[in-house]
């Protein structure tokens, strides 16, 4: 029996160790958000981003540290709804400036778990290297269930020479690359030693160089200059200028998509900008892949974003097997979690698509209409965006302007995109917001997928709760009953 009990001991033991071990990982689940401040090419202006934070979170607060005093930065909101409250606090103590940011919503903050927030622009100079974070996150989600991140990382990413490098060399092109905060090649990895908690701080100087005029080629006829861009170059807005006034077309070739900036009409640039990134990132959302049932070539997202300082036209390859085939731009609205139409157009006989764009942004490319289309004797025709422009010409830009009318449909939250499997097949029509019915009888409706009411939410997220605990009587009641059964053998 001595023999027994030991052994019963031993059971039990290793029960509650893998009981607290899967209720650990459940624990660990819930991915580190990650405060990314990203140089925008405006003179002392950053853009604050979250990365990696969770869709189900309305409502978050969180610190940025300076290492020195500095004045209070004029704050841009990328959603400025009234519906929101959303503040930056300034605070300067012990030779430091403390930002705290409070931001609560009635939707998801992150509906893509990444979003851009705002840009903050300083009176002074603040070099990437004097930010930090040095206290928690806190979070709340639909429910006002709090959830805090101990002191989290934070990525601060500039040109390396505040705008002030420049240079032509030897250029090749570039290339599609990936949204990848985690690169780090390039970073210096800092925490605090004094003691205090502080968040991991990746600085990531990449020292790009900012082309000027000397980069340029121009063609034989002096109507266009080309310019080869490589990875990590960035375009002064000196060439755009130089561009308008000498009456040519701007192409910037970075290899696999192509630029070219008609620059007839003018430019458009503030006076308080030193250079463009206009390099193009492959993205890869779940949530946008359902939202266009999965028919989607490709969502990128270019590094700039806002207003273009003239119409700009987007080349890109999507492969020659597409040749012939109706392709779908739409514009990823972040702020009201729609992707809203823009144009379509027929991928030509070696694979090239090319859009016009008057707004840089997020994008998908699918091959499926997702959007609302009206029935005429059997004919689909797809209608037109707000009257700015013409379904499938390229050449007609459209203004990405959420209140336009434009035909959109909803993208889900990321962190439920796994619930709704299977609930595909049958959808609710709902009119789209901003819509007015009696006004607009041919707006187009949104499509949401059945089962992402709040029901469903309240159900999904109440069974992940109770995952845990399930797992731990279960555990503990195969270790009984194994121990009942040796009990009867020995007697």
């Amino acid at each position: 029996m001595k023999h027994l009990g030991k052994f019963m001991g031993v059971l039990l033991t290793a029960a509650a160790t893998a009981a607290c071990c899967v209720m650990i990982a459940f624990a660990d689940g819930e991915q580190e958000p990650q405060i990314v401040l990203k140089e925008s090419g405006v003179r002392n202006q950053y853009t604050l981003k979250l990365d990696k934070f969770s869709s189900k979170f309305e409502s978050v607060q969180f610190d940025i540290c300076i290492d020195k005093t500095v004045d209070a930065p004029e704050v841009e909101w990328r959603d400025n709804s009234s519906a929101h409250f959303q503040r930056v606090d300034t605070n300067q103590e012990d030779g430091k400036t403390v930002l705290t940011v409070y931001i609560d919503r009635l939707r998801p903050i992150a509906n893509s778990n990444s979003i851009e927030l705002a840009d903050l622009t300083f009176k002074q100079t603040v070099s990437a290297s004097s930010f930090s974070v040095e206290s928690d996150m806190t979070a709340l989600d639909g429910d006002q269930e709090k959830t805090v991140f101990p002191t989290p990382s934070l990525t601060v990413t500039s040109t390396g020479g505040n705008g002030d490098s420049s240079g032509s060399g030897s250029n090749s092109g570039g290339s599609w690359s990936s949204d990848d905060s985690d690169d780090d090649d390039d970073d210096d990895n800092r925490s605090d030693s004094s003691g205090e908690s502080s968040g991991i701080v990746r600085v990531s100087s990449k020292n790009n160089t900012i082309l000027d005029w000397n980069a340029v080629s121009e063609s034989s006829n002096g109507k266009s200059a080309t310019i080869k861009v490589k990875d990590g170059q960035v375009i002064s807005q000196d060439i755009l200028r130089q561009a308008a006034q000498s009456g040519r077309s701007l192409k910037l070739d970075y290899g696999d998509f192509t630029w070219v900036f008609d620059t007839s009409n003018g430019v458009s640039i503030p006076s308080n900008r030193t250079y463009y990134d206009f390099s193009v990132n492959r993205i890869d959302y779940k949530n946008l892949s359902v939202a266009v049932e999965n028919s989607d070539l490709l969502q990128f997202e270019i590094t700039y974003s806002g207003q273009l300082p003239c119409r700009a036209a987007l080349s890109f390859n999507v492969g020659s097997n597409h040749a012939g085939e109706t392709v779908y731009l739409s514009y990823y609205n972040e702020n009201e979690a729609v992707l809203q139409y823009l144009s379509s157009t027929v991928v030509s006989s070696d694979g090239t698509v090319s859009f016009t764009f008057t707004h840089a942004s997020k994008y998908v490319l699918s091959l499926k209409n997702v959007w609302s289309s009206v029935q005429q004797d059997g004919v689909t025709t797809l209608a037109t965006a707000g009257g700015t422009g013409t379904a499938g010409v390229v050449g007609n830009p459209i203004e990405s302007n959420p209140n336009s009318g434009i035909p959109s449909v909803l993208v889900p939250p990321e962190d439920k995109v796994e619930h709704m499997s299977g609930q595909d097949d049958e959808n609710v029509l709902m009119p789209a917001e901003g819509s007015n019915d009696q006004n607009n009888s041919d707006a187009l409706n949104v499509v949401e997928p059945a089962g992402i009411g709040e029901s469903a939410t309240e159900e999904s997220s109440s069974n992940r709760s109770m995952l845990p605990v399930l797992v731990l009587f279960l555990v503990i009641g195969v270790a009984a009953l194994i121990a009942v059964v040796l009990k009867l053998r020995i007697k």
